[in-house]
């Protein structure tokens, strides 16, 4: 990156969802905001290098991983993982108009946070429908025409939509965040500042026979060389019932020589294998 170069960088949009909060955390004000309507756009704009990154939400604290992105970043060959963000999740209740809790019919938000705030919605509302929307902004583009009717989404939309709030702080778990990935055009890749110390690094592998133990087997290189493991998820790959693919997040980077041997015996393992990136642990700005 050039300084004093505005960066281009997608998210999912609009304006006002956690995901326009992660691109201003990690980026500051030196970047050009481009919201768009889905994550899959996201990829196609860095895909198609439209854009110079895109913020896309990986995995939450409460509700687990966003399989959409986990997907793509599985299916896009040509994706690098630059960077991460962690944004502290506060999800308010709001409204165009005054209403009591029990008044609230129909309530709209992203499938994610209606799961972040299930008990609130369970204890406190009325038994509303839900409809589930592309992101918590958009839930509050669509209720302005709906009678009855509430969103979901961040404290940021309060004033953008000119809303009113019907509750604060309606997330489950108090301790709710989103950790959301810095994605790059391969072929646009340069390294983020960060040294290998505080790296960390990121795969996708399907291991080549599905056979007990396997998984065992596979992990068993990062144990042999002391290396920390901070996530496994699994997801299928859609190719045959009973066939998975790890997504594995470790702390090193991808050069050291522990790290580096590690994933040569995971790769020879593996009938599919990808480096997504190494990149500097989030770090919140002093």
């Amino acid at each position: 990156m050039k300084k004093n170069q505005t960066l281009k960088c997608g998210y999912l949009g609009p304006k006002g969802t956690f995901s326009e909060i992660a691109v201003m955390k990690y980026f500051g004000e030196n970047v050009f905001l481009i919201p768009l309507q889905s994550i899959s756009d996201v990829f196609e704009m860095v895909q198609n290098k439209e854009v110079d990154f895109g913020v896309v939400p990986i995995e939450n604290s409460v509700e687990g991983s966003v399989n959409i992105t986990m997907d793509l970043l599985f299916e896009k060959s040509d994706i690098h993982v630059v960077g991460e963000c962690v944004v502290p999740i506060n999800h308010f209740l709001v409204s165009y108009g005054s209403l009591d809790l029990a008044e609230v019919k129909k309530l709209f938000s992203h499938q994610q946070a209606i799961g972040q705030c299930s008990k609130f919605i369970k204890n406190r509302l009325n038994n509303p429908d839900i409809i589930f929307t592309a992101s918590t902004a958009n839930a509050c583009e669509m209720i302005k025409d709906v009678p009855e009717s509430a969103a979901i989404g961040s404290e940021n939309i309060i004033n953008i939509y000119n809303l009113k709030v019907l509750a604060r702080d309606i997330q489950d778990s108090k301790n709710n965040s989103t950790r959301f990935f810095i994605i790059a055009n391969s072929e646009r890749f340069t390294k983020i500042e960060g040294t290998a110390k505080n790296y960390k690094t990121s795969i996708i592998c399907s291991p080549k026979h599905n056979e007990p133990g396997v998984l065992y087997n596979m992990l068993k290189a990062f144990k042999e060389k002391d290396i920390n493991l901070t996530r496994i998820e699994s997801r299928p790959t859609k190719k045959q019932l009973g066939e998975y693919s790890f997504y594995i997040d470790f702390e090193g980077f991808k050069e050291d020589k522990d790290v580096r041997e590690a994933l040569v015996k995971l790769e020879k393992m593996s009938s599919f294998f990808k480096i997504l990136g190494s990149y500097p642990k989030w770090k919140e700005r002093e």
